[in-house]
Formats: structure tokens, sequence, C-alpha cells
């Protein structure tokens, strides 16, 4: 006997305090071991998701030489935002940094596939933009998994662990809108372009005007002078919506807008639900928001708003059917909401939203290519 301990409990001891050792050790390598399975899961996405972009070049493009080189060095371009210590004029600063980070993409979408139309060498930015946040969450993940590996800091390991669930959602998603953005398919958030899209089908179609990105239409409907807006189709574009708006507002004397886009539901929400409010409903990095509500107050103008649900994931993956009968479903709504201003006046309705896959005016929405469900997927 030890202690007076017989060899029974002596053996029970050590079992306990091997436990107590070896448990968290267990742990860890466990959650170590899923997080970087998860990571190379992400950095597998970047590989194919830069393949895909390699083999459109050469499909639309005809580059002199392999594009691969230069892509992969482009996963390297960043955007360093304005300061912020005197937020005065930020946003114009904003803008004009976002302006040149555009040029940028333009350039390389130029050198990758010079022979491609405008529509395709806008599909090629919108998969090079998709890539390079796919590519540059990858990293962020890996760094912090790396540091993880050198320091044994838990903490970091265990948020690190509660996040790859909706980061790996997030980059799934990503992903399937890389796909799509590279056939040309349309997006959950091309919402908005898909629904003026079909109002601006007329049986006495007026001239469509182009402008920065942005295609414009005019008709009569039921005695109110009905202004539409939205982004050039069918490539990949957002449109500088803020600038058309604001020049529209000043050139038509526009007292009421409408605006149409696709909104973040909450857990629990039908993917397709139609709501209508008060407000600016656009999106991005807030500079068109800005804009156009600084309008909003010198002019005393009226915002009214559609929208339609979806979830992050569903925004920026290939349009569900759900969203394209919501799309049709909204029509109605959107011609009540104009019918509230009274005759003779000016109304500016704007579809906000990602064009690709969508052409201008949309005669007939059967046509428009949605996700298949797989049924497997159906059946959970």
């Amino acid at each position: 006997m030890v202690f007076g301990l017989n060899t029974f409990d002596i053996i029970g001891v050590l079992i306990v305090i091997l436990l107590i050792v070896a448990i968290p050790i267990l742990i860890r390598n466990r959650i170590l071991s899923g997080v970087n399975k998860a990571t190379l899961e992400l950095e597998g996405m970047v590989d194919k998701s830069e393949n895909i972009l390699v083999e459109l070049s050469k499909e639309k493009g005809n580059p002199p030489e392999d594009p691969k080189e230069s892509i992969q060095d482009f996963m390297e371009f960043f955007i360093v935002p304005p300061v912020n210590l005197d937020p005065n004029g930020i946003v114009t600063k904003i803008d004009k940094i976002l302006d040149m980070g555009e040029e940028r993409f333009k350039f390389m979408a130029s050198e990758m596939a010079p022979e491609a139309d405008e529509e395709w060498k806008s599909n090629i930015i919108m998969t090079l933009k998709a890539i390079l946040g796919i590519s540059n969450v990858t990293k962020e993940v890996r760094h912090n998994l790396d540091l993880v590996k050198k320091t044994g800091n838990l903490q970091i390991l265990f948020m690190l662990q509660t996040s790859m669930p909706l980061i790996m959602r997030i980059a799934k998603a990503q992903f399937e809108g890389i796909e799509a953005f590279s056939q040309g398919k349309p997006i959950g958030d091309g919402l908005g372009c898909l629904v003026v899209g079909m109002i601006m089908a007329s049986d006495h179609p007026e001239e469509l005007v182009e402008q920065d990105g942005v295609v414009i239409s005019r008709k009569d409907f039921h005695d109110r002078k009905l202004i539409m807006a939205r982004s050039i189709g069918p490539g990949a574009r957002t449109g500088k919506i803020g600038k058309i708006i604001s020049s529209l507002i000043d050139d038509e004397s526009i007292k009421r807008i409408i605006t149409v886009d696709a909104a973040a539901k909450l857990e629990g929400e039908t993917t397709g639900a139609i709501a209508e409010g008060i407000g600016v409903v656009i999106g991005g990095p807030g500079v068109d928001k800005w804009i156009i509500e600084e309008k909003m107050v010198q002019e005393d103008l009226q915002f009214e708003a559609v929208i339609v649900k979806m979830s992050p994931e569903e925004a920026i993956s290939p349009m569900k059917k759900e969203i394209l009968d919501a799309a049709i479903k909204a029509i109605p709504l959107v011609e009540k909401t104009i019918l509230r201003s009274p005759p003779g006046s000016k109304v500016l309705l704007v579809g906000v939203g990602n064009s690709c896959g969508l052409p201008n005016v949309i005669w007939n929405p059967s046509t428009i290519e949605f996700k298949k469900e797989d049924v497997k997927e159906v059946k959970r």
C-alpha cells in the first residue's frame, strides 16, 4: 500500500489524472482536425474558382497567354479605405476609391479576355470579385488556424470553431454564385432588376437609354409618367444607381421614388415573402444610399420600397424558383404603389440588384433560368 491506497485505488487515481490531461488534448486535436478540414475545403473552392475563371477567359476572350498566373497574382489585390478620424466627406472619398478599384477590375478583365464582349467582361469582373471575396475569407481562416497551432490559444480556436459553420455556409453559396456569374445565370440579388425588367415590357416600348451601367425606360401608366431604371443586363452589373437617381430627380423634377430590391430574411421567415415599406433599400458599401438620402432631405422627396425576402446565401447564389415566382407576384404590389401618386405625376421606379443573366426588358419570365433543386436536398 502507498499512502494508505491499495493497488486498485492507485490505478483509479492514475486513470483520472490521465483523463484530466488527455481529454483536453483530444478535444483540441479533434477541433483542430475539423477546422483544418474546413480550411482545406475553402482553399479547394478558391482553386476551383480560379480554374473556372481561367476557362471562362479562354472560352470568351482568347487571351494571348494562359491567364492563370495573372489571376493568382490578382488574388493579392486590395483596396485601402480612407481614414475616418474626421468623418466629414468620407463618403465621397469612398466613392472615389471604389471608382479607382472598378477601373482596375475592368483593366484586369480586358487583360484576361481581350476579345470578350462587354457583357461577358462584366461577368468576368463579377466572377473575379467573388473569387477575391472567398480568397480573403480563406486567408483569414488559415491565418487564425496557423496562429492557434503556433500559440496553442484555445480562445481563438473555440471562436474559429463556432464561426466555421456560418463561414462555410456563406462560402459555399458564394462558390455557387461564382458558377452562376461564369455561366451568365441569374442570382437571387437580381430580384429588383427582374421585377423592373418585367414592368418595362410594354406594347409600345420607348427607346432604352443606357448610362453608367444603368438602363432607363419611360412609359405612361394610368395617367402617370413612369420612369424606370435598373442595371444593364444580361451582364453582371449593379450600376451607379445613386448618381443616376440623383440625376433623374434633377432632370425630371421627380418627387416620388419606389425602389425594389431583395432583402435579408430572418431565420424562420419564408423565402419569397413580399413586403413594402418606407425608405431607400440599396445595399453595398453605402455610397449610393447616402447620395440618395442626401437628395431626399434636400428635395423633400417621398421614398417607398418593395422587397422580397431571402437569406444572404440565397441572394449570392443562383436564383431559386421561389424568388422568380415572388418577383412575378410583386408586380401588382408595385403597380398599386405607383397608383398612390396623383394622376399626371412622375414616378421613378428603380430595380436594385445584380443584373447577371437578366435581359434589360423581360417579356417572358418563364425564359429566366432558375436553380434546379437537388432531390436529396428537397427531401431533407
